[in-house]
């Protein structure tokens, strides 16, 4: 069973809250006789690799529990790969079935009046816009307008409209929107017949068409921000998770597809020597993207597939050639996946493997397990591979190929972890170059993507030239004692709240939700009518307690679940949304995650060390340090700087920690389930020494507190220090008495912040390694 992250629940939780709110009170439109409720919307906009398919599921979920009719669920998308994924992920069997609790999960063309009827559950669709996106539907062309003649005089279309229970109710409507780049006004318009409930919309980039901007536009009026019509994910909390990479080297190389290619394979098999290092169970993977049917040396001149298979000059004939010929790669694990133009009375080699179907061919090219594809310009939509660490993109001959829509399929990491070896860690793309000006053009691009969907992501360019970056291994081997979370202080605490709750059963008035609503009818033509007030109803949306609880104690801090025993029969009573034992039970909810956070223990794990790896990084760039334990460190600020070269005097070990992808360490904290990576990591004496230069501020709080306190083992020998060093000097209440020397942070007898000051960076380091 998958477990999200603690930033895929919170985005999926906002989704739902916004929707009860809005539920509750919706906006309207119309004439007095002829009202309709606009739908609500919500778009979610999270990084390539954050896992929309999860937080769209799990906020689906949250609604579908809160809603008194068990809606109807339609999960579209412009892709059919994109759509069978997102299926099979879903469908009984599938990782992400569990959120859906006991939903019917089955494609529209299996949809069925009297099932969806008689059904206690929600029912999920999936389809392709295409299945419904026509302007001949009402010619009766396409699977979906039919009638079944025998089963049903209605078409699949007519039926979703009504889509009744057993009670005569009709069942709300969801539309959830994978891809949404890909809306049109017509998808728009025939979805709006429907009269759903809601939009759910998931895209890296939005732009909505005016049919359902129009919609959004009435949403704004009735006082819905932008920022509330939109659910953001953090780049920086899906670095955080391991669930992209957190490096990305951009080469540009002036020089032949021969020479630039065996640059990257060089790189490659360094890759597959550190993965076997570290104990990586990944096989890493390139990809090539290039023009296909013109001649590789003149853009403007097609290829003639009419002759002998050596005498082509088609782009991916010559990189296929290449990779066999000369690199020895085993054609088998090369696929072409492009519109390649060939003739029958000149065939390909046999051992040529080429998909030119698009997604007629794309089961047969997954199972293939290939590990070198060459792409024409289009990337096959809904294909992904988190073990494609390599891409060689031509960008020579005036070619069109786009950087930044390939980079989203080499950014996913996989395992949804960061390794040792910074190159595992790290999306490679070598792009061969005319000319200057368009590697230039290309880093600009870069940038500004990543510098707005994914600025924590770490670039590292190198222009057509020799400073090219380069793998800076370990001088000797070295390990960091690894931490954990012990919970056991916590779970008295917790079963004494728990044991307190209110027991709500037989209850008829504390359970039942009170809203407020305000219904403004205005006829067309008409100059439109101001509310006149507000007025209270009843609202019949019931939960169970335990899924109150348990929705605000992963809301929180999700941890504190594995010890909340909420098998008590008191968590089965049903609670109304907005009642008195909502608030009662979400706040038992808090109460007992303030409790997990302040009994929880911060402690060594029984060996299973970090073990530092190499690092990439630009020579001229690189500082050289005496005792690091790499030959050097880029990229550090000013204050790293000073401390680096002042520990570095010291004789001892040390390494800086690379940010989200290093050695980290559990932040203890409410709302925030990050980790925290030390600047630096020091062996002195026995122990090792976590030394963050970052600033005070985290030091405010539990997290803070439970930094400065990790328990050690006695069955790990080292022992694991964390200390903080800051600019200025501070006292013990965090607060800056002056801009001189410098301040360690630690903890006194009885547990509170403690505070030295030193004159000097020497000095502050010396007693920091025990050498003052």
């Amino acid at each position: 069973m998958m477990e999200l992250f603690q930033f895929q629940r919170e985005a999926a939780t906002q989704i739902a809250d916004r929707f009860i709110d809005y539920h509750a009170d919706p906006e309207v439109k119309g004439s007095a006789k002829r009202l309709r409720t606009v739908p609500f919307f919500q778009a979610l906009a999270a990084l390539t690799g954050a896992g929309k398919t999860v937080i769209l599921a799990e906020a689906v979920a949250q609604i579908a529990a809160t809603m008194p009719v068990s809606p109807v669920i339609l999960w579209l998308s412009k892709g059919k790969v994109v759509v069978e994924q997102s299926y099979a992920n879903i469908a009984p069997g599938g990782k992400y079935n569990h959120l859906l609790n006991n939903a019917i999960v089955k494609p529209l063309a299996n949809y069925n009046p009297e099932e969806v009827q008689l059904a206690s559950c929600p029912l999920l669709f999936f389809a392709t816009v295409g299945t419904f996106n026509h302007k001949e539907m009402e010619a009766g062309r396409l699977h979906i307008y039919r009638s079944d003649l025998d089963t049903t005089e209605q078409s699949t279309w007519d039926a979703l409209q009504q889509r009744n229970d057993n009670d005569g109710n009709r069942r709300p409507l969801l539309v959830v929107y994978d891809e949404a780049q890909n809306l049109s006004d017509q998808q728009v318009d025939l979805l709006l017949t429907q009269e759903p409930d809601a939009f759910l919309v998931a895209s890296a980039t939005m732009k909505l068409p005016n049919s359902l901007a129009e919609e959004v536009d009435r949403l704004k009026r009735g006082g819905r921000s932008n920022d509330w019509l939109v659910t953001s994910v953090r780049s920086s909390s899906v670095v955080t998770a391991g669930l992209v990479k957190s490096t990305l080297t951009l080469g540009g190389y002036k020089s032949p597809m021969e020479e630039t290619i065996s640059t990257m394979l060089t790189d490659f098999a360094d890759a597959e020597r550190d993965a076997v290092t570290y104990g990586a169970e990944i096989y890493p993977k390139a990809i090539y993207v290039c023009n296909t049917n013109v001649v590789a040396h003149d853009a403007y001149r097609r290829d003639d597939p009419k002759q002998p298979f050596v005498q082509r000059q088609a782009p991916p004939i010559l990189i296929w050639r290449y990779l066999v010929e000369q690199c020895g790669v085993d054609p088998a694990e090369i696929a072409v996946y492009a519109n390649l133009d060939t003739n029958k009375d000149y065939p390909l080699p046999a051992d040529f493997i080429l998909y030119g179907g698009g997604d007629r061919d794309y089961d047969r090219f997954m199972a293939g397990k290939y590990r070198h594809v060459i792409f024409n310009l289009t990337l096959q939509e809904g294909w992904d591979d988190p073990e494609v660490y390599f891409a060689y993109v031509d960008k020579s001959m005036e070619s069109n190929v786009q950087i930044t829509q390939v980079i989203g399929r080499v950014l996913r990491q996989p395992g949804a972890i960061h390794y040792p070896a910074e190159r595992l860690n790290t999306a490679h793309f070598y792009v061969r170059v005319d000319k200057n000006e368009t590697f230039n053009e290309v880093l600009n691009d870069v940038a500004q993507r990543l510098g707005t969907d994914a600025p924590e992501i770490r670039i590292v360019a190198s222009a057509p030239g020799p400073n090219r970056p380069r793998s800076y291994s370990v001088k000797e081997h070295r390990e960091i004692p690894r931490t954990g979370l012990d919970g056991r202080d916590a779970v008295a605490p917790i079963e004494r709240l728990l044991n307190g709750m209110i027991d709500f059963s037989g209850d008829t008035t504390n359970t039942v939700g009170i809203g407020s609503k305000q219904v403004v009818q205005q006829r067309v033509g008409e100059v439109p009518r101001e509310a006149e007030g507000w007025e209270d109803f009843e609202q019949s949306n019931k939960v169970a307690a335990r899924w109150v609880f348990h929705r605000e104690v992963q809301r929180l801090y999700a941890r504190a679940l594995n010890i909340a025993n909420t098998a008590d029969p008191r968590f089965d009573v049903k609670v109304g949304i907005g009642s008195p034992a909502y608030s009662q039970i979400a706040d038992l909810a808090h109460r007992v995650v303030h409790a997990y956070i302040e009994n929880v223990t911060l402690t060594q794990r029984k060996p299973n060390p970090f073990i530092v790896g190499p690092i990439l990084a630009r020579e001229d760039d690189v500082e050289h340090f005496s005792n690091s334990l790499h030959e050097g460190y880029e990229g550090l600020n000013p204050l790293e700087a000073t401390f680096a070269r002042a520990l570095d005097k010291t004789g001892f070990t040390w390494f800086r920690n690379p940010p989200r992808s290093g050695y980290g360490i559990p932040l203890v904290s409410i709302g925030d389930n990050e980790m925290f990576y030390p600047d630096f990591v020091i062996w002195a004496d026995g122990s090792v020494l976590c030394i963050d230069t970052k600033g005070p501020h985290i030091l405010h709080g539990e997290a803070g507190r439970k930094l400065l306190m990790v328990q050690p083992r006695n069955d790990v020998p080292v022992n694991l220090q964390i200390k903080f060093v800051t600019p200025g000097e501070w006292d013990g209440d965090i607060q800056k008495l002056s801009p001189d020397g410098y301040t360690i942070w630690g903890l006194r007898s009885d547990g509170k912040r403690r505070a030295q000051h030193f004159p000097s960076i020497e000095e502050a380091v010396s007693r920091l390694t025990g050498r003052g």
